[in-house]
């Protein structure tokens, strides 16, 4: 019997052994990663977009698809820093309100950046004889953004690029410096696309 409560007490330390050393290797080896989370949110994203650039393009109607995120780099809900470090949180209201899906985030803020500019972006594709965008996310973090875009008409291909966007790193590390940043890829994303010569030509040629 002694012989016996020994081996449970036996097994019982080794358990607990076991456990404490795969708690301690847990904790040294966690990643540190996102241990900064900057809220970003499209109520308080307002575009810098200038429409007096973009006179020749003003009221040209297109619709806008959803987009497609192929981007392995980011996440459902967030965009991440070059170094991992930096959580962007997507949401639709202020102070970390509930996660936005990062396709549907970016659909009504690029939506909000055309309006600015000008542009009648909507959402239904139905109509006939519009342009209708595409956006798919290739590649995506705070220091560059690559993305590629495609311009149909009447379901055939009118037009289609990859394009680029390289942000200027934020002024700081701080919160407002870097929620600044986020929304600014944003400007920049909708101007590079405004200012690609064959997404002017479509819009010209096509837009009502």
């Amino acid at each position: 019997m002694q012989r016996a409560l020994l081996i449970v007490k036996y097994l019982v330390f080794s358990l607990l052994a076991v456990c404490f050393l795969y708690a301690c290797h847990s904790n040294t080896s966690r990643d540190f990663s996102n241990d900064y989370t900057i809220d970003v949110n499209l109520q308080n994203y307002n575009p810098k977009i200038d429409p007096a650039k973009y006179q020749h393009l003003r009221g040209k109607k297109f619709c806008m698809s959803n987009i497609r995120n192929s981007a392995r780099n980011t996440s459902n809900f967030s965009f991440y820093s070059k170094d991992s470090k930096i959580r962007y949180q997507l949401s639709s209201l202020p102070n970390y309100g509930s996660p936005q899906l990062l396709q549907s985030y970016f659909w009504y803020a690029y939506q909000k950046a055309f309006l600015q500019a000008g542009l009648n972006a909507g959402a239904d594709c139905r109509e006939e004889d519009i342009p209708e965008l595409w956006i798919i996310l290739q590649s995506f973090n705070d220091e560059e953004l690559q993305f590629k875009i495609t311009l149909l008409k009447n379901r055939e291909t009118a037009y289609e690029k990859d394009l680029v966007v390289t942000p200027a790193p934020a002024s700081s590390r701080n919160h407002t410096a870097l929620q600044k940043h986020a929304y600014d890829i944003t400007d920049l994303t909708v101007v590079k696309i405004l200012d690609d010569p064959g997404f002017q030509d479509v819009m010209l040629k096509y837009g009502k």
